[in-house]
């Protein structure tokens, strides 16, 4: 039952979500574009660096397996 209450509150949030969005999108499009794109620069500088760490981290286990 609980499951059930969780899915119909779930759907019925979706088009609060979907506002939500469209505003979001709607502020987006009244940015200037140098904070466009420091916003894609930084989001790509994060995900670069967060392989980077995946690397070291994966680099690092597979050291104390062979040892």
């Amino acid at each position: 039952m609980k499951k059930l209450i969780a899915i119909l509150s779930m759907l019925f949030a979706v088009p609060a979500l979907a506002e939500e969005t469209a505003q979001a999108a709607a502020s987006a499009t009244t940015m200037s574009l140098m904070t466009k794109g420091l916003i894609v620069t930084a989001g790509g500088l994060g995900g670069v660096f967060l392989v980077l760490i995946l690397f070291f981290l994966m680099i690092r286990i597979m050291h104390k397996f062979l040892k």
